[in-house]
């Protein structure tokens, strides 16, 4: 049967732990795995649940995300019924003291005249900042199957796992949610880490926005902690990979491990059953020239190696001079390595050029990061 499920993507609500990587965009489009956004993961994994209508939750800065999404012809979801479409704060607004969302439940609530046209019986939240690669539809069918009022997506996390900021960790019984801390560490009583994909039937989700409004509640995670011990809140522990991106050194390590890590990469990346799709350039094939080294790296399309490129990743457009090194680093579109430069541990945004001899380095504890257009 038929999956019936409304798919809501929430682009920018934790910029301010990316900051330094959205100053000219939205989290959602923040450039990931050489030729990928944030929100081409989000995107994916619903349109592989067959999922055709999906709203994106954008507060500002998303003209980059607009660009990017476009009519949603590449993901196909440029239809005549359902299809895609952006929500700003202001679509809804009725009056002229609107602001930006600082919540999800600020957000649901500012969208309440869409949700309440859904017609889909299921709808699935999640943010853009977890990078997976999930089957949606099955976690639908569990979240039937066991009659929840909510299932969340988790992951057992690593002992030594961190975060920028609080994170919503849990324990189950059975899969039946016993226990809800929001930690920016781990701990052995509530081992598993929600990667922010919530399923719930959208009446549910209907009376969670009624109850907001009428209690002035503005947080989804406060109302969750308030109802969990007499609701029937479940998980789906996820097993597969799955990259947290909280942090700019969160991106930055995750990045730099799927360029080096095959398991990693394949299970992200090449899933045959689970695509992830982004927006066609249809540009021309990388060129390696007869003195290009390359080792452990993703370099995408337009790219030109002359020099030495090690466990780096590589967007589109990038040129590496012939005499410089790369190492350890992520260059953005149209990133210019000029001759004999060296560069480790480095993250450039959009158009940055390193002049012929300059040697920057940073630390994988600490890389250095060179803001859109500039030249070094």
């Amino acid at each position: 049967m038929a999956i019936s499920a409304a798919g809501i993507i929430f682009s920018n609500l934790n910029n301010n732990t990316l900051s330094r990587l959205t100053r000219e965009r939205t989290v959602a489009a923040i450039p990931f795995a050489c030729r990928y956004r944030l929100i081409d993961f989000c995107l994916s994994n619903l349109v592989n649940a067959n999922i055709s209508k999906i709203h994106v939750v954008a507060n500002y800065n998303y003209r980059s995300l607009v660009e990017h999404i476009g009519s949603g012809k590449d993901w196909d979801l440029a239809r005549r019924k359902d299809g895609i479409k952006v929500i700003s704060p202001f679509q809804t607004a009725t009056s002229s003291s609107a602001k930006l969302f600082a919540t999800h439940m600020e957000a649901l609530k500012s969208m309440k005249q869409y949700i309440n046209e859904f017609k889909e019986e299921h709808v699935v939240l999640m943010d853009s900042d977890f990078v997976l690669n999930i089957d949606i539809s099955d976690v639908i069918r569990e979240h039937e199957k066991t009659n929840a009022n909510i299932t969340i997506v988790t992951k057992l996390a690593d002992k030594d796992y961190t975060s920028k900021h609080p994170r919503m960790f849990l324990s189950s019984v059975a899969g039946k949610v016993t226990d809800i801390a929001m930690s920016a560490v781990a701990s052995t009583q509530t081992p598993e880490l929600a990667l922010n994909i919530f399923v719930m039937k959208t009446s549910y989700l209907r009376t969670l926005i009624d109850e907001a409004e009428a209690y002035g509640l503005n947080s989804f995670t406060e109302m969750m902690l308030k109802k969990y011990k007499h609701s029937n809140y479940r998980t789906y522990c996820y097993s597969g990979y799955a990259a947290s991106v909280s942090s700019f050194l969160d991106y930055y390590r995750h990045s730099i491990e799927l360029a080096t890590n095959d398991k990693a990469r394949e299970s992200l990346l090449n899933e045959k059953s689970r695509p992830i799709f982004t927006r066609v350039h249809n540009s021309a094939p990388v060129v390696y020239t007869k003195t290009a080294k390359v080792e452990n790296s993703l370099i995408a399309d337009d790219c030109v190696i002359e020099g030495t490129v090690i466990n780096s990743v590589l967007s589109r457009g990038v040129h590496v001079a012939r005499g410089a090194v790369v190492k350890n680093s992520i260059l953005f579109q149209h990133t210019r390595v000029e001759k004999n430069a060296e560069l480790n541990c480095i993250v450039t945004d959009k158009k940055v050029t390193i002049t012929e001899g300059v040697k920057l380095s940073g630390n994988q504890s600490m890389p250095f990061f060179i803001q859109k257009g500039r030249r070094v």
